[in-house]
This record gives C-alpha cells, structure tokens and sequence, in this order.
C-alpha cells in the first residue's frame, strides 16, 4: 500500500469519526439516552497494546485485496444466537467492497434441538441428541463448538441452506464436516452435488468436500456400515471458499461458562481450522451468576483457554468483553458483575490486550431496567432483545473502527 492510499484511507476514517464525535457519538450510531457513550471505546492498560498483528491483515486485505481475516467471538446464550455477532459480522464484510469471506465455522443448532439463529437451516431425518458443555449432566466428547449432536440411526440424513432477505451470500466451494473421523463404523455421503474431491483431514478431525465451482446448500447422507449399534457424533461444520476476506466465526452455547469450555478435548483440534487472528471473549455472564462465584477460579480458566487457543495462533490477539448489567433471580441486582469486571481488565493487561466495557457502556448496576424500558432488554434481565444485540454489535464494532482509525493514522504519518 502506498503512502498515499493510507492517507486517504485514514482521512476517510477520521472525517467520519469527526462528524459523529460533533454529535456526540462515534461513527454515526443512533443517539440513545441509556447509553453510556463516553465508555464505549476499547480500553488498553499499558503502553505495548495494540492490535498491530490484526490490524495489519485487515490492512493487506483491504488494500491489497488479499488474504483471509479470522476473527472469533465466543460466549453463552448471547452468542448462540448470533444476533449479536452477525451484526458485528455483517460491519466487517462490508466495511470495504467484497470483505465477504464466507461464512466459514457453524454448528446446525437444531440438530441438538436447541435454539438455531434464524438465517441459516438445517434438516434432519433419523433421531439425533444433543449434549452441550454446559450442562453438568451431559457426558459427551466436545469440540470448539461446546456442543455435539450424535445418532445411533443405522441411517440419517443432513440438509442446509441460508435463509433470509437479508442474509448476505454466503457459497463455498468447501465443506468440512467434523466428526470422529477414525471411527469407521459411519460413512458420509453427498447427495445434493457431485464434489470433485473427498478427503479426510486426521489431525483436525474432519472429511472434506470440494467443489470445482461454487455452491451454497448441502445435503449429506449418513450411514451406518455394519449392523453393530455405534454413533455418530458432530461437532460442527465450515463452509469455506478461496475469496479474500473476513471470516466471523461465533460460538456460543446456552449457559455456557469458562469451566464449560474446559471440558472440550477437542477444543484446540478443531480450533486449527478456524485460526483465528482476533478473539473476542464474552464468557461470564454465567460464572458470575453462581452465589458462589470465585474470581481467582475465573481468571485462571481463562488463563487456561488463552493458552489453548495460543497454542494454535502465537500471534492472535484478544478483546475481553465485560458481563452486560443483570439481575439475579430478576429481583437482586447482580453486584458480582463488579469482581468479573476487575478480572477482564487483568486478564486485559496480562495480554496486552483490549478491554471493553459492556457494563458500563449499558450504564452500571441496575441499567438493565432502562433497557427493558426501551425496548432493548428482555424482562428476564439477562438477556437483550434483538434491537439490543443489533445495537450492541454496532457500538463494539465501532469501537474496533476506533482503533483501526488510529492505526492508519499512524501509518500514513510512517
């Protein structure tokens, strides 16, 4: 990139953070009473933070047109519902024409009869159970998912498709099922297309299907190969394509705490194919909900899946996200809120890494309740409506934007 590309690139960004600080609001969001605007921004707690290794690909990607930008955001019953990440998802692939790099790693939700985000679908025949990390009671093999659907059927099948007006285009010329890849006992079969190749990726723990062209639905037979009762498990599936751009991958599991990902084995395997560059961790909205909560415990399970997932990327980097204002039982104000804060901004600190401040950017204790009154919150006090989440994605994108401004700044001044 030429020094003169990036200085209109950079003053682009800055005309437009301008004009919107003139309205008291960074990057021309919605102006609401019950946001707290001035703690919006990503906050840094000491001088060698910055997102240089990121901001650097988004930087080769956007001016040179070239290579794949991963960015994964995981958490609880928030992020399962990808409202919240696929708006932040829909600011990234169209911060620049054709930033869509696929839609990449999913798991179908309602194979495992949990709730399922709306613009994607999947069917099924045969009789399929879910287990999800979360629940103590499961007893399962997981993944990076956190949540497995498994058949016993002799024969089953897998049908997917997008959905949705306004659901971007999302074709792959790649399917990655991830499954116990050494068992024999079950066989996948394409049925809705012909592939050009299959193959089987051990060390991941995957079969792949890959196309000569470009196509944006499956359908899967799978069956059982001998008569003695096995099962099949799946832990998720990647639906890539060889275009430039930016991959959003959300995993997120109803319930889901720091503890619940520990109990993925499988958790760094699978992880090798989504590679991410950036993190964004959402994990403690449920930690913080137990009476009994301790924050040494916390912040050394985190400490714990840092270390998984830089064991995959040495150079990714990191933005904690603190827990949303909520309330216990919906009647106490969830005062533990304060210690999992203190926690993210350590954690933070000890990875030279980005904090941003959910709670107070929603107000503090007991905001929740001006949410609700807004349209915004759900009355059960944890949770945000779909304006809530769409809002929510928006002021932390705008946020990373921030950030990104300052870095071309920086380097059209090189």
């Amino acid at each position: 990139m030429t020094v003169f590309n990036k200085y209109i690139i950079a003053f682009i960004f800055t005309l437009c953070s301008l004009v919107s600080i003139g309205q008291g609001n960074p990057h021309l969001l919605p102006d609401h009473s019950f946001v707290v605007y001035d703690s919006a921004d990503i906050r840094f707690y000491n001088d060698t933070s910055n997102y240089n290794n990121f901001f650097g690909k988004l930087d080769q990607l956007i001016f040179e047109g070239k290579g794949k930008v991963n960015v994964m955001q995981i958490g609880g019953s928030h992020i399962q519902a990808d409202i919240w990440s696929d708006q932040i998802r829909k600011n990234f692939q169209t911060l620049y024409p054709n930033l869509n790099g696929g839609r990449g790693f999913l798991f179908p939700y309602r194979l495992a009869h949990t709730n399922n985000p709306y613009y994607y679908k999947c069917t099924s025949t045969g009789e399929w159970t879910g287990f999800r990390n979360s629940l103590m009671k499961h007893d399962a093999t997981w993944g990076v998912s956190g949540i497995t659907a498994s058949t016993q059927d002799s024969a089953a099948t897998l049908k997917f498709y997008f959905r949705g007006d306004n659901t971007p285009y999302y074709d792959f010329n790649s399917i990655k099922i991830f499954h116990d890849v050494d068992a024999t006992d079950y066989c996948i079969e394409l049925i809705s297309d012909t592939c050009s190749l299959i193959r089987i990726n051990r060390e991941i723990g995957y079969t792949e299907f890959l196309f000569d062209h470009y196509v944006d639905s499956f359908e899967l037979n799978i069956y059982r190969l001998d008569t003695i009762p096995s099962t099949f498990n799946l832990y998720g599936i990647s639906l890539d394509n060889d275009d430039p751009g930016v991959v959003y991958t959300s995993i997120g599991v109803n319930g889901a705490s720091t503890k619940s990902y520990l109990r993925c084995e499988l958790f760094t395997q699978h992880l090798k194919a989504i590679n991410p560059d950036l993190v964004i961790f959402c994990i403690g909205i449920n930690d913080a909900y137990d009476p009994n909560f301790c924050e040494v415990c916390y912040e050394n399970n985190y400490d714990t899946l840092v270390s998984w997932i830089k064991s995959v990327n040495p150079n990714v980097e990191f933005l904690f996200v603190t827990n949303n204002d909520s309330y216990y039982k919906r009647r106490y104000p969830n005062k533990r809120v304060f210690k999992a804060r203190d926690v993210m901004i350590s954690l933070a600190n000890k990875y030279n890494s980005g904090m941003w401040d959910m709670f107070n950017v929603m107000g503090g204790l007991g905001s929740c309740n001006r949410w609700i009154k807004n349209g915004y919150a759900k009355r059960d006090k944890i949770h945000l409506t779909r304006e809530g989440y769409i809002l929510m994605g928006d002021l932390m994108f705008s946020a990373i934007m921030k950030e990104y401004d300052k870095h071309l700044q920086i380097s059209s001044a090189e």
